[in-house]
């Protein structure tokens, strides 16, 4: 899953990255009801978008727009983040350091990113990720994930997303979603990256 060529490009450039990957994935993937190829979604922790020009340049990568890319040999699509989690205009957490260090989002963002990313991106969670948040949820609900949630969500909404996901319950209403995304428009500077992307 991992692509040689990419990271090379990373460590030549001397960006630090962090791979959005959990120990659930691959077992989740079984559980899609149509043959599924897994992207490819790394933070970068910087903020120049230099190394969008670079895969440009290089013919292993197909460039599909925004901050995404497919590469030729596997078919594989690549989703570059830049220093936090988001979808489009709604920033929902900023990586730590560490998780630089290691090469890798740490369990506690790992699980926040399968929480939110879906509900925004899709407003809906796919076999795939009840699947993941069920494991990640089998033994309670860890102390990070409730503080981070709640740092984007506010009390209310985190703890009634995390109750409904503790009971296995990923039915979530647009009106929830709606709500959710109205809290976050309001941390991280989200709001002023909302007019920003549509006056311009």
């Amino acid at each position: 899953m991992i692509n040689n060529e990419l990271f090379k490009i990373l460590n030549v450039e001397k960006i630090p990255y962090a791979v959005i990957e959990g120990k659930h994935d691959i077992d989740s993937y079984k559980v899609e009801n149509e043959l599924f190829n897994p992207d490819i979604d790394i933070v970068l922790q910087t903020s120049s978008k230099q190394i969008i020009s670079v895969l440009k340049s290089k013919h292993t990568f197909d460039y599909l727009g925004d901050y995404s890319f497919r590469e030729n040999t596997t078919n594989t699509r690549i989703d570059l983040y830049f220093n936090s989690l988001n979808v489009g205009y709604y920033h929902f957490l900023k990586v730590h350091a560490n998780s630089f260090v290691n090469q890798k989002l740490s369990e506690e963002e790992y699980i926040i990113y399968q929480i939110l990313d879906p509900l925004l991106k899709f407003s809906k969670y796919y076999p795939r990720h009840q699947c993941r948040l069920e494991k990640y949820f089998a033994s309670g609900i860890p102390k990070e994930v409730k503080v981070k949630l709640k740092s984007a969500l506010g009390k209310s909404l985190s703890d009634a997303l995390l109750s409904k996901i503790s009971n296995k319950d990923f039915s979530i209403s647009k009106i929830f979603i709606k709500r959710c995304k109205l809290r976050l428009l309001f941390i991280n500077g989200n709001f002023v990256k909302m007019l920003k992307s549509r006056i311009f």
